[in-house]
């Protein structure tokens, strides 16, 4: 069993940049994708919202930056982190998964340094750069 089921990354307005599931052999259709993304966005955006209308104020005034680092069902956890500029990368996985925030981080290092400094992609759209995907690849099973 894999110990990272599905990544996402989203940038600010919400669009998926990239998904991919580790957990699943069989192929989605197009709309499937979609939906399921659509869903996450949602989940992520309305639990913050939530989290940050229930969670006091710092001293200065202020509601913590990132006020939700994952959720727990019974079937699995959801890690979560955003970036200063909106990006939001979410990574599920299995119920007793210790803390995904140095896996987190290095998943949005990568991001940097495969996809935002490659004067090929074009910022919004859809990543599917080999060499950001090859280490995903490899940070998922060194993860296992």
């Amino acid at each position: 069993m894999p110990s990272i089921y599905t990544i996402y990354i989203f940038n600010r307005e919400g669009t998926c940049l990239y998904m991919r599931d580790f957990n699943s052999e069989k192929k989605k259709d197009q709309k499937d994708i979609e939906i399921e993304q659509k869903n996450m966005f949602g989940t992520l955006f309305t639990l913050k919202s939530f989290v940050n209308s229930i969670t006091p104020k710092t001293m200065a005034g202020e509601w913590e930056k990132e006020p939700i680092h994952f959720f727990q069902t019974s079937e699995y956890q959801l890690h979560y982190m955003e970036t200063a500029s909106g990006l939001r990368i979410a990574a599920s996985t299995p119920p007793d998964t210790t803390n995904m925030r140095a896996v987190l981080s290095r998943l949005y290092r990568l991001y940097v340094d495969y996809v935002i400094r490659n004067s090929c992609y074009k910022l919004g759209s859809e990543i599917n750069l080999p060499g950001f995907i090859q280490r995903v690849e490899t940070l998922v099973k060194e993860v296992r």
